[in-house]
């Protein structure tokens, strides 16, 4: 009975240690999408401001553009690379993700406002 019930534990302890051993790998870094119009846009930092919202709740969100992501949309934004390629009033939609507490941009796409 004893050697049951020391399996028993065993058991339940070893599969605790497996969930916890999952739980410690690195996660993947969750994208995150926002669209907006474009607010600032600092090219010495590569930095982006856009303001974002629903309904009436409005949202200022920053994030930093590395010099490596290109403006989509327009032939002329295609052409410059980082947040060279968008100017405030601009509507975008930029795919991201979070590193080290910021948001970083994987993607710009320069929108055609609707009208």
């Amino acid at each position: 009975m004893k050697q049951a019930a020391v399996f028993a534990i065993t058991g339940v302890l070893a599969g605790s240690l497996a969930g916890v051993a999952q739980q410690a790998a690195p996660q993947p870094a969750v994208p995150y999408t926002y669209q907006g119009t474009v607010h600032s846009v600092q090219a010495k930092t590569g930095t982006l401001e856009l303001i974002t919202g629903v309904g009436h709740a409005l949202r200022l969100v920053r994030m930093s553009v590395p010099t490596g992501v290109r403006v989509a949309g327009t032939a002329a934004a295609g052409a410059s690379g980082g947040v060279m390629g968008v100017q405030p009033g601009d509507v975008v939609r930029v795919v991201c993700h979070r590193a080290g507490g910021r948001l970083v941009a994987d993607k710009v796409e320069k929108l055609e406002p609707t009208r």
